[in-house]
């Protein structure tokens, strides 16, 4: 029993350092870090807005919807909202001199994205396109259930049905080019959005070299959990030790005491 706790607790230590060190900082810049109502949460009443926290302020010709269980858009043009601190630090990494150098990050840039009413109870879903400061694609969504009470649409109501800026899309694409002329991100005083072209966008940030500063250092934590497993299938397929007399020699306690009587 003994031998079975202690492999136990090596199989446990093993798979939560494993799982420490697969929570590593993230590559991308510019990223959500928190919502309110929270992903994969439940609204129990109406409000009238949604709000993200990312990392960096998203430029003004960043696009955000909301998209109700009827596959209807019921989102208004978003605003730009209040800096908070992050319950939980962030960090993200940069390319510098040809190094991943980590940048920790303690405040989160809000998004507020009016909700005109609430057609339907059900799953809501979130979606955002944006670029960071790096020329990073910044693309995500969330889910949501609202279990609220449900409502009209206000008799001003047109349901939006415009995309992507093209000014925003034509960054995004110049900075994943690999031809492309550096550019800058485009930005803009209101949150009215532009269908100018940017003039120009940050290059793509090259890949980061294999060693000690590579994502591959991640496959680490996988090789370790899987050696763990062929260990402890190796140890539940080796037979159990026989059991010994005193002497530890089964062949020895077996024979007859010297002046015994055979029958």
């Amino acid at each position: 029993m003994t031998r079975w706790l202690a492999r136990l607790l090596i199989a446990v230590l093993c798979l939560g350092t494993t799982t420490v060190l697969l929570e590593g900082p993230a590559f991308a810049h510019g990223q959500l870090v928190e919502s309110s109502p929270e992903k994969g949460g439940t609204l129990a009443e109406p409000r009238q807005t949604v709000t993200l926290w990312f990392t960096e302020a998203p430029p003004g010709n960043a696009h955000f919807t909301v998209t109700g269980p009827d596959g209807k858009r019921v989102e208004r043009q978003w605003l730009t909202g209040a800096t908070k601190r992050l319950d939980e630090p962030v960090t993200e990494l940069f390319l510098i001199d040809g190094k991943w150098e980590p940048r920790l990050y303690h405040e989160g840039y809000s998004v507020e994205v009016p909700v005109a009413y609430w057609p339907k109870v059900g799953e809501y879903t979130v979606e955002y396109l944006s670029i960071a400061s790096d020329g990073e694609e910044v693309k995500g969504k969330l889910q949501f259930t609202y279990a609220g009470k449900t409502g009209k649409a206000p008799a001003d109501w047109t349901e939006p049905t415009h995309g992507p800026d093209p000014g925003l899309l034509a960054t995004i694409e110049a900075a994943h080019s690999q031809d492309s002329q550096p550019v800058t991100l485009p930005t803009t005083d209101t949150q009215t959005v532009t269908t100018a072209a940017p003039s120009v966008a940050p290059s793509p940030v090259a890949a980061p070299e294999t060693g000690d500063d590579s994502p591959l250092v991640w496959l680490i934590p996988v090789v370790l959990g899987a050696g763990v497993v062929v260990l402890l299938a190796r140890a539940m397929r080796r037979p159990p030790a026989k059991k010994t007399g005193r002497s530890g020699n089964p062949a020895k306690n077996n024979r007859p005491k010297a002046g015994a009587k055979k029958r």
